[in-house]
């Protein structure tokens, strides 16, 4: 039972990767340096290439565990995977995680304001003020 549910889980996180993502990019296949649970999420997508190097070509970080960022990558939006790395890194403009099993998506409108990213109006009640 807690298999499926961790399978379903993961569907989910994908279609909601593609989705937010997706309607941020207009690149295909989007380019994500992301940390190792988050990539095994990704390369189930053929709408994602994942790299496992910051470099320029790289439009999103996702994940919750990058230790040091290097300057480059401080510089690239990160779309966070906990609420911990929502707060702890400068360049998270977002988030998506499970409190209590239930799902948690954040945006912080300045830093979206930043990066130039706009949300679809079906995810803009999610935006924090």
């Amino acid at each position: 039972m807690i298999f499926a549910l961790s399978l379903y889980a993961q569907d989910y996180t994908l279609k909601l990767y593609e989705e937010i993502l997706g309607a941020l990019s207009s690149r295909f296949p989007i380019v994500v340096y992301a940390d190792g649970q988050s990539s095994q999420i990704l390369e189930k997508s053929s709408n994602f290439k994942v790299v496992h190097f910051c470099n320029e070509n790289v439009e999103f970080l996702v994940g919750s565990s990058f230790g040091s960022l290097s300057s480059l990558c401080k510089k690239k939006p990160l779309f966070a995977t906990t609420h911990r790395a929502y707060h702890k890194y400068s360049n998270a403009f977002g988030a998506f995680y499970w409190t209590k099993g239930r799902p948690q998506i954040h945006f912080n409108k300045e830093l979206l304001e930043r990066f130039d990213l706009h949300l679809p109006e079906n995810l803009q009640r999610f935006a924090d003020e």
